[in-house]
């Protein structure tokens, strides 16, 4: 096992047998399930539907390097600038470099799962920038110096005690306040940093090839607000974020918001951004930072390529048993859950190797993801090509390979006694099976026995 698997596996076991942390995660399961239970009835045929988006992202793979060219192109024409970063790193300096060349001072930050990915607030905090994420979940994290844990709900793992003592300390107010008054607190904070912002940082849930236009989401209006007083819009998005024309919106947008809590399954705002807007009597300056950070690896990957189809519905993670155990944090990834599990692997084989066991193949995710992905498939296809490269693995290979060798032969197996098959059970898993479950046992008598007597006394 890797070091990152060691690590991963201690910190799954403090985590699991929490029984705070399980309570508060049975609670969100338990709250989805009902929010889901009427979806497809928003659809006359929800697996049309499902079959369209499919197609349209699965689509926009195939002409990718013209698709991404066309975009850069009207993105410039409508007076926009694009950026183009191979990793992290990259667009990290990216991001500096043109606040930095900007003189922005006051920078305002909505929800993005990318900027998570490469670690954009610690990198701009170490830069001495005076960032303020503005997602309320995010917000609230930020309090905690932690990372979401949920990719569409970032503070799910707090309960409102949790948060009213946190805000409590930070800003001075009553630990016994309700959520609107929480709310209010948050609104009142972030109120001065809107007004103030001269740079405001995005993320985008799609791009247009067709038009350069840049779709946004929302239910807070912050990101309205961010990017209604900044000098400077910043867009960071992911290349896989790509659709070929402004049309497949409609297909797309409603389905990523399939299992939203309104009765309208809706985004309360959406904004498409088609050219640079007038902000203080002057354009305000848009970059656009497009990323790839492995996804051209992911994409020559066939089958898990299909894995980049994903519009972030949340549906999978949210009725996945091993991530409703274990919870977000654990996975140390900015997409918790099978998604984040598929994708870890354009990351390489020491990287993904201690995540491809975190799959029951109970097939939940598949039944409530709207782009139809096959995803406990894709999962157990990283676990094949992890074991075939992956040297970490050797030993777990030369213990199937002796249990299979075993097993083949009925003889060979009956020829040692029960005490003998259990100790060399025993020793060939105690370092695996775990403290939390008992060592399997075997029966007094072979199925062969049993049979043989069974014939036997049949035939007397």
């Amino acid at each position: 096992m890797t070091e990152k698997g060691t690590i991963f596996s201690q910190n799954v076991k403090q985590t699991a047998f929490d029984s705070g942390h399980r309570k508060k995660m049975t609670a969100r399961y338990e709250f989805f399930l009902r929010v889901a239970e009427d979806c497809a009835n928003h659809y006359a045929n929800i697996n049309l539907e499902k079959s369209r988006a499919f197609n349209i992202r699965n689509k926009a793979f195939k002409y990718y390097d013209k698709y991404l060219v066309d975009f850069e192109t009207n993105v410039i024409n409508n007076g926009g600038s694009v950026r183009w970063a191979r990793d992290a790193e990259e667009a990290k300096y990216m991001i500096y470099n043109i606040l930095n060349d900007e003189k922005s001072k006051n920078i305002v930050k909505t929800k993005s799962i990318l900027a998570e990915e490469i670690g954009l607030m610690p990198f701009l905090e170490m830069k001495k920038m005076n960032v303020t994420e503005t997602d309320t979940g995010d917000f609230i994290c930020y309090q905690y110096n932690e990372r979401p844990s949920d990719p569409n709900h970032s503070a799910a793992h707090k309960t409102k005690e949790d948060i009213a003592e946190i805000y409590s300390e930070k800003f001075g107010v009553s630990d016994k306040l309700n959520a609107k008054q929480l709310m209010t607190v948050t609104r009142k904070v972030l109120n001065d940093k809107y007004l103030n912002a001269d740079a405001a940082i995005t993320g985008a849930d799609f791009f247009v090839a067709e038009t350069g236009d840049i779709i946004l989401s929302e239910d807070e209006g912050n990101v309205l607000k961010s990017i209604s007083n900044a000098d400077v819009h910043i867009v960071l998005v992911g290349i896989d974020k790509l659709v070929p024309y402004l049309d497949d919106i409609s297909v797309l947008l409603p389905l990523s918001s399939l299992y939203e809590v309104a009765n309208i399954r809706a985004k309360s705002y959406y904004t498409i951004l088609s050219k640079a807007t007038w902000v203080k009597s002057k354009h305000q300056k848009l970059y656009v930072v497009l990323v790839d950070n492995n996804r051209s690896t992911m994409l020559g990957k066939d089958p898990q390529r299909s894995i980049m189809t994903c519009i972030e519905c949340g549906g999978c993670h949210s009725v996945c048993p091993i991530y409703n155990t274990i919870g977000g944090h654990v996975y140390d990834n900015a997409f918790p859950g099978p998604v984040g599990v598929i994708q870890k692997i354009a990351d390489g084989y020491d990287e993904a190797a201690h995540l491809a066991t975190l799959c029951g193949s109970c097939h939940q995710c598949e039944e409530y993801c709207p782009m139809n992905i096959k995803i406990s498939d894709l999962i157990l296809r990283n676990r094949i090509e992890i074991a075939r490269e992956d040297g970490n693995l050797m030993g777990e290979k030369r213990v199937i390979n002796f249990i299979m060798k075993r097993v083949d032969n009925r003889k060979d197996m009956d020829k040692t006694k029960d005490f003998l098959n259990r100790l060399e059970l025993k020793q060939l898993i105690k370092k695996t099976w775990g403290v939390h479950r008992e060592m399997p046992t075997f029966a007094e008598k072979s199925f062969s026995e049993l049979y043989t007597t069974i014939i036997s006394e049949e035939s007397i």
